[in-house]
């Protein structure tokens, strides 16, 4: 029976050596896709507000009771109208609004019926597990639509 005990006493701390080498590419791999799975939940939140203040663009106009563009108190040229601002961060919500800009632009020059407003929006993604080596992202989501009041 001595003979067997001698014969597997090298092996005893094999097993610990393999799950810390292990181990330590399932976490990797595990906090990975946690973080993706943030960063697609941050992209469409992001897509879904600018497409929200796209729309209270558009349904704004000029014939408005409470406009926005061009014309109006709440636009500073170039690009910056403070209510579809308000309204994508409004609808961005779970995202940090000290990273996120917002841009406005009405292509043809008016906020008439129509004419098209673009929201572009931009937001700086922080990764969770900075210590994989995980770099910020900016993340960029565009809506064009045309004027309907």
């Amino acid at each position: 029976m001595t003979w067997l005990r001698a014969a597997r006493e090298p092996e005893q701390g094999q097993s610990l050596v393999e799950f810390a080498l292990v181990s330590i590419v399932f976490f990797i791999l595990a906090f990975g896709m946690v973080d993706a799975g943030r960063a697609v939940w941050n992209y469409n939140t992001l897509a879904q507000a600018t497409r929200e203040g796209t729309r209270y663009a558009i349904v704004h106009g000029a014939n408005s009771a409470d406009p926005s563009g061009p014309g109006t108190v709440y636009y500073t040229p170039p690009n910056t109208d403070t209510n579809v601002t308000q309204q994508v961060e409004k609808f961005g919500s779970g995202l940090n609004v000290s990273r996120l800009t917002v841009q406005t632009e009405w292509p043809d020059g008016s906020n008439t019926s129509g004419s098209h407003v673009k929201v572009t929006s931009q937001y700086q993604y922080e990764p969770m597990f900075n210590f994989l080596g995980l770099v910020s992202i900016t993340m960029t989501s565009s809506s064009t639509m045309e004027i309907t009041n």
